[in-house]
């Protein structure tokens, strides 16, 4: 009887899954919406200064945030000992690919894929699902201590405050590789996925392994920045801040899983934290556009990697 309600059960948590994203993005884009057409005299008053050199710099820092993510798996893949150099490219393939899988329907089928294809070139399916959560893990340490670099916009903070926060920060990092030994060493996990016995990740390889992270969106917090500037809304002494609330965001936006791709959670939590510093309509304008801008280089990336790499099936290891 169970085996028979089982499918049932899932349909009704898949469904209920699926209204409540639908209600969360609805609401935000509602707000949104509601907030660029209060906006809207706000908007058509800003005289836009584009800078081709400024663009251009900012396109070139986005392009290598990416690569970063990419560069912190191979780390990971490294460490782990599945990592052969002469598959430079099939890696390239499947990363990207998986990556933009999480925007259809979500993160989810994001770690499924990567699982799938990393299987193909020999990464087994387990130790490609656990390295895709350990990755989800530690961008979102390092996103935590990136937006450390916004306390000073939402408060006269002292050393002392950032100190505490920053030692939180490392614990938590020095947490983590015996968090991820007790979980892959429970009898569920260690019986059903053998494979996960590989995947022996010490301290010194999460602090590796966080780093191109951390350049990840402090890149992206430039490439923001210089967008941004074009609006005539910010100055240089604003970076800093520019790149603790974005990397806000994108916490906020991973830890909301019913988010694929984090839409709408990441623009609207940056609209909220725009909005301390820059008019209503403007905040939330450059929230979204600032969106598309990295979407579109994201699909740059992604044909590039198209053109250049093949798909080929390799397994190296029995």
């Amino acid at each position: 009887m169970p085996l028979a309600e089982s499918p049932s059960r899932s349909s009704r948590v898949s469904g209920i899954f699926a209204i409540a994203r639908a209600i969360l993005l609805g609401t935000i884009v509602g707000y949104l919406a509601f907030r660029i057409y209060s906006g809207r005299e706000t908007i058509a008053a800003l005289q836009l200064q584009w800078d081709p050199q400024s663009l251009a710099v900012a396109l070139l820092s986005a392009f290598v945030a990416y690569q970063c993510l990419f560069l912190a798996w191979l780390i990971l893949l490294s460490r782990s000992g599945y990592y052969e150099p002469a598959y430079l490219r099939q890696y390239l393939r499947v990363w990207w690919i998986s990556f933009l899988y999480r925007y259809v329907p979500g993160k989810v089928l994001l770690v499924i894929e990567r699982a799938r294809m990393g299987a193909e070139i020999g990464i087994p399916a387990a130790a490609g699902a656990a390295l895709t959560i350990v990755e989800t893990l530690l961008a979102i340490l390092a996103g935590c201590a990136v937006s450390l670099l916004a306390v000073s916009y939402y408060a006269d903070a002292d050393g002392r405050l950032l100190g505490i926060a920053l030692l939180l920060m490392l614990g938590a990092m020095l947490m983590f590789p015996a968090a991820f030994r007790w979980l892959r060493d429970l009898p569920f996990f260690r019986s059903r996925y053998p494979e996960l016995g590989a995947v022996a990740l010490g301290h010194r390889d999460i602090f590796i392994s966080v780093i191109p992270y951390i350049f990840h969106y402090l890149l992206l917090g430039l490439s923001f920045f210089l967008v941004s500037r074009s609006l005539q809304l910010f100055s240089w002494s604003d970076l800093p801040g520019l790149c603790g609330i974005y990397a806000l965001s994108h916490v906020i936006s991973l830890i909301a899983l019913v988010a694929p791709g984090g839409l709408g959670v990441r623009e609207g939590a940056l609209a909220v934290q725009l909005a301390r510093f820059v008019p209503a309509g403007p905040a939330e304008a450059l929230a979204v556009g600032i969106r598309v801008w990295f979407t579109l280089v994201e699909l740059l990336c992604y044909l590039g990697v198209s053109l250049f790499c093949r798909s080929s099936r390799v397994r190296f290891r029995s």
